[in-house]
C-alpha cells in the first residue's frame, strides 16, 4: 500500500524543496512535521524527509511516534546515496527498510542557532582530515563555498521505490 502523505522537517529549506518536488510528481500532499501533527491522523502512512546532522535524520523519531513511516529520505551534505548505513544505525532501522539520501546544499545565511557553529567545527575537522574520500572532498567544498544541489534526478531511487510499492 502506498503512503498517503509526505512529512518533512527542514532547517534551511533544501529538505522542504525535495519534499515538495516529490509531492508534485506523486500527487501526495506535503506537510511540515508540525502541520502533519495537526492535519493527519495518528498512524497515517507517510514518507519522511528530514535533513541529516551527524548521520542522524532530524526529527525522525518524533515523526515515527506520530506516523507509520514507510520510507526515509535524508537530505545531506554528502553525495546522493552516501551515509545510508549511518542513517540506518542512528534511526535503528532494519536492512529491509527503505532509506534514501539525497544531496541538498549549504546556505550559511540560513543556518539557525548553534548549527552555524557546528558547521564551522565540521569544516575545521574535515579540512585537517588526511586521506579524505572523494565524497568527503565534495562535502568539504560544499561546507566552505556553499551551494545548491537540489534536483529531481537525485530523487530517482526514491521514485523507483515508490513505483514498486
Amino acid at each position: 500500500m502506498k503512503p498517503k502523505a509526505i512529512v518533512y522537517s527542514s532547517n534551511t529549506g533544501f529538505t522542504e524543496r525535495y519534499a515538495k518536488m516529490f509531492g508534485e510528481e506523486t500527487g501526495m500532499p506535503v506537510f511540515s512535521l508540525n502541520e502533519a501533527a495537526e492535519k493527519l491522523k495518528k498512524g497515517e502512512e507517510a514518507i519522511y524527509f528530514g535533513w541529516l546532522m551527524a548521520g542522524t535524520v532530524a526529527d525522525y523519531k518524533k515523526a515515527a511516534k506520530l506516523f507509520d513511516i514507510k520510507a526515509v529520505c535524508g537530505v545531506c551534505l554528502g553525495t546522493t546515496g552516501s551515509q545510508i548505513e549511518s542513517v540506518r544505525k542512528s534511526c535503528g532501522l532494519s536492512y529491509d527498510f527503505p532509506i534514501f539520501t539525497v544531496q541538498g546544499g549549504m546556505d550559511h545565511a540560513k543556518l539557525n542557532g548553534g548549527y552555524g557553529f557546528g558547521i564551522k567545527m565540521l569544516t575545521k575537522f574535515m579540512s585537517k582530515k588526511k586521506n579524505r574520500t572523494p565524497d568527503e572532498d565534495a562535502m568539504l567544498e560544499l561546507l566552505i563555498k556553499g551551494g545548491d544541489y537540489v534536483s529531481k534526478d537525485n530523487l530517482k531511487k526514491v521514485f523507483e521505490w515508490y513505483e514498486k510499492v
